[in-house]
């Protein structure tokens, strides 16, 4: 028997075709504060069971996990990062907890449990009654020390329930222990974000996002008091040595929303961050996420600087080119010259360039989607991927499409689909649509090159499982 003071339960995830499976770096944080606490852990990740949620693989998984919880004796069970999409999967994560430690605490943490008004979910249809809201690196100690002291979990003030919410905040990201990195070789990554040579490893600049995007949760939690934050330049590379020295890594995937995030001193934050970089002579190989009205403003000197100092690739959130289009995710910005900007990173300065389309929206023909696939084609990008407008909890889109809270749960749960997403449908494209449409970019856009027979060409979503083909 494993006795431990908290065991951890990541839930699966979904899979896509040609995307990456890896750690969760918020577990990997919270692992660390475990243990500069002098707390003892135990985990179970369900990623290694399961990639969907067909009824057999929850079935699956509903027997694998009480085979391995029955083996762990925790003070408190933790169970997270949560998202909406895998409802289907929690219902099954906290009935098999309730079966096995009926007597120990169980909370729920990550950014579905973060998100405001939805707290009903997780006490009316999973169970869980206690919550660990935002950051957790010093909130789970503290609700491990609570217990320990033979307190009840609702003595910590970091743990919210019905009656109390407590959102925790880590101003200060500088303060946090680098994330636990044991398993930093372990994942695998995206067709676009894979590193011919070297090892990889993920890597956060930031918490949030700065800009509050009609259909994403990140930006929009700043409504819930979870403020956008950065890390020093000097913490980030200070936490590259050390995977590149203790864990051989050469290469980084920063998953930031924004890892520039200032446009009014973009070519500054640029300078300060590469200069400082090729000063600590780590050579090290990196990508980051850039909005497209930042990459425009990229100069000469700029694209120069960053592939100098590691910039191997920048993925572009693009998402829409029409400003109707755009208004309608509630974003904005000047797209003028982005094709030749793109040309000129690929080809004077080596930089690989991916980027994101969502497919749909408010008035949103066949034809419109054709003519966006049709630019994405013409931007000559190395990589290029499509998503359906998807519609989540906690963001402005949700509030537009939903009027009853609850009517989200009832369509994620009863649905045949593997993936828990809602896709958002309108008079023109329905769900059956937009997927075939998916189909049709993809081919479209890979036809002509050597990713064209890839299965995440052929089913990106890996839902064809579902339709009988």
């Amino acid at each position: 028997m494993n006795n431990v003071d908290i065991l951890l339960i990541i839930p699966p995830f979904h899979m896509r075709n040609g995307g990456g499976s890896f750690f969760p770096l918020g577990t990997s944080y919270i692992i660390s504060s475990l243990e500069k606490s002098g707390y003892s852990w135990g985990i179970i990740n369900c990623t290694e069971f399961i990639h969907s949620y067909y009824e057999e693989d929850l079935a699956k998984l509903e027997t694998v996990l009480y085979e391995k919880l029955s083996s762990f004796s925790p003070l408190v069970v933790g169970i997270g990062p949560c998202v909406t999409t895998q409802l289907r999967a929690l219902k099954k994560i906290s009935s098999v907890c309730d079966k096995v430690f009926a007597d120990i605490p169980i909370f729920a943490g990550g950014p579905f449990a973060s998100i405001e008004g939805q707290e009903w979910v997780f006490n009316e249809v999973l169970g869980i009654n206690y919550l660990v809201k935002g950051d957790g690196e010093f909130a789970i100690p503290d609700v491990i020390q609570v217990i320990k002291e033979g307190g009840d979990i609702c003595q910590s003030l970091c743990v919210s329930y019905m009656e109390h919410s407590q959102v925790n905040v880590v101003e200060d990201l500088d303060a946090l222990e680098f994330p636990f990195r044991d398993f930093a070789k372990d994942g695998t990554y995206s067709i676009r974000r894979k590193s011919m040579s070297g090892h990889q490893a993920s890597m956060i600049a930031s918490r949030g996002c700065p800009y509050s995007c009609a259909y994403c949760v990140s930006g929009n939690m700043k409504s819930n008091q979870v403020p956008f934050r950065r890390r020093s330049n000097e913490n980030i590379i200070q936490e590259m040595r050390k995977l590149k020295d203790e864990n051989g890594i050469s290469d980084i995937v920063f998953y930031d929303d924004c890892f520039f995030s200032n446009m009014s001193k973009l070519s500054e934050n640029i300078s300060e961050f590469c200069n400082m970089l090729l000063e600590a002579e780590l050579r090290m190989q990196w990508q980051i996420e850039m909005r497209p009205d930042y990459f425009v403003l990229l100069s000469i000197s700029d694209l120069s600087l960053l592939r100098k100092a590691g910039c191997r690739q920048i993925n572009i959130g693009i998402e829409k080119v029409s400003q109707n289009g755009l208004r309608f995710l509630g974003k904005s910005g000047n797209l003028e010259g982005l094709k030749d900007k793109i040309a000129l990173a690929r080809g004077k300065y080596g930089i690989q360039i991916s980027a994101t389309f969502i497919l749909g929206g408010e008035e949103e023909t066949e034809d419109d989607i054709k003519q966006l696939v049709d630019y994405a084609k013409g931007l000559s990008l190395d990589f290029a991927h499509f998503n359906p407008l998807f519609v989540y909890p906690g963001t402005p889109l949700y509030n537009k499409v939903f009027s009853n809270k609850r009517e989200w749960v009832d369509i994620v749960l009863m649905d045949k689909l593997p993936w828990g997403e809602i896709v958002y449908e309108n008079k023109n494209l329905d769900r059956s649509q937009l997927l075939r449409l998916i189909d049709y970019a993809y081919k479209e856009f890979y036809k002509d090159t050597a990713l064209a027979h890839e299965q995440m060409i052929e089913d990106r979503f890996n839902i064809k499982r579902a339709e009988g083909d």
